[in-house]
């Protein structure tokens, strides 16, 4: 095997060992990282569950140059919502982070 398609192999067991998903299939419609809550809403339908939050992440502080001199800790939203689809696929997780999608996951077989 080639070092390219190990790397291939490799990353597919690893994200899929992480539960972690690039797509998520919404009846041949995908939404991505990278949409808004609006967006998944319009093409998904409501969430099995949503939880909103707020998490602190560190923005970092720039000089005039444009160089990182610090980072400030900020709250930020965040809304993780749950996608049942029933017992036949898989939850769906998805994570959004100041208005736009950041991660999204796999856990087990839905209800």
């Amino acid at each position: 095997m080639h070092v390219k398609g190990a790397v291939v192999v490799l990353t597919a067991v690893v994200c899929g060992a992480l539960g972690l998903a690039w797509a998520l299939d919404c009846g041949g419609r995908l939404v991505s990282v990278g949409y808004t809550p609006w967006e998944v809403h319009v093409i998904c339908g409501e969430p099995s569950q949503i939880d909103d939050t707020l998490e602190i992440i560190l923005k970092p502080v720039y000089n005039p140059s444009g160089h990182v001199v610090d980072h400030l800790p900020m709250a930020v939203p965040k809304s993780v919502w749950t996608y049942n689809f029933g017992p036949t696929r898989l939850v769906y997780v998805l994570t959004f982070l100041e208005g736009k999608l950041v991660k999204i996951e796999t856990g087990g077989y839905g209800q």
